[in-house]
């Protein structure tokens, strides 16, 4: 065994090359590459007890609920990101969104990673989006935090709350397109994915009009018959050309389909 805790004392031994050890507060300003005060400070915030809010009982294999566990700490992403710029996202709004590319190790390893906050602006930890190549046999886009409960989750929610009184809003699967339409001042929410909760439905009824801009495959197609039969009358489909996403299209083509919508 090359690392060793002692959680009765909160101390740790490493035997391998670094041949270090300390206390918990040694061990985050060692893994996080920060002074004292840094450490302490980010361990205070991570002893705070989660909300109500932030929480969500999953079962577990033993039947035992395990919650999931909001990650309130801010990480330094690099916003200065190829794939970032391959979409069209500007440098200042990939700071508004907290997003950018991540050079440590752990969950976010060779993601982009983009921060996730609950309707009210809770932090609720990343979400990476791979940039290398398969893992194994099946290669996902995502990487979510474990037991993250997104069917009560719209990314981007409560940034637009305030346009849902009696005004519009965009719905698309993926948070690169709430950011395009973001630049080009249209309020939008990504659903990370394609299915609507019973929450998203609850949200999405205040808004005058809710206009699905979904991808333009098979499984975004069907999604956005089914959401709009669910919403009611307020909503609009608007296809997008087959196998092209929001964030696929210039600007100039974006603005002009959701343009129209938006003063109707």
């Amino acid at each position: 065994m090359s690392f060793v805790a002692d959680l009765e004392r909160n101390l740790w031994y490493c035997f391998s090359a670094c041949g270090t050890g300390g206390d918990v507060v040694d061990l985050v300003r060692l893994l996080d590459g920060v002074g004292y005060r840094e450490a302490a400070a980010t361990l205070a915030e991570l002893a705070r007890e989660p909300t109500e809010a932030h929480t969500r009982a999953v079962p577990r294999g033993d039947g035992v609920a395990m919650p999931f566990q909001p990650f309130l700490r801010r990480l330094s992403l690099d916003p200065h990101c190829p794939f970032l710029a391959a979409k069209g996202i500007l440098l200042e709004t990939a700071r508004v969104f907290e997003v950018g590319a991540w050079s440590g190790s752990g969950f976010l390893e060779g993601c982009v990673g983009v921060r996730l906050f609950d309707p009210d602006g809770h932090p609720l930890g990343y979400a990476g989006r791979r940039l290398d190549g398969e893992q194994g046999q099946k290669f996902e886009k995502w990487k979510l935090p474990p037991r993250l409960p997104k069917s009560r989750i719209l990314y981007n929610a409560y940034r637009v709350k305030r346009d849902l009184q009696g005004g519009a809003i965009v719905v698309v699967e993926c948070p690169w397109g709430v950011m395009r339409l973001h630049q080009l001042g249209v309020p939008a929410v990504a659903l990370l994915g394609v299915r609507l909760s019973d929450t998203h439905l609850a949200y999405l009824r205040f808004a005058r009009n809710v206009l699905l801009l979904l991808d333009g495959d098979p499984a975004g197609r069907m999604a956005a018959k089914r959401i709009a039969l669910a919403v009611g009358p307020t909503a609009r489909i608007l296809h997008l050309p087959d196998g092209s996403d929001p964030d696929d299209l210039p600007d100039a083509d974006l603005d002009r389909l959701v343009r129209p919508f938006l003063s109707s």
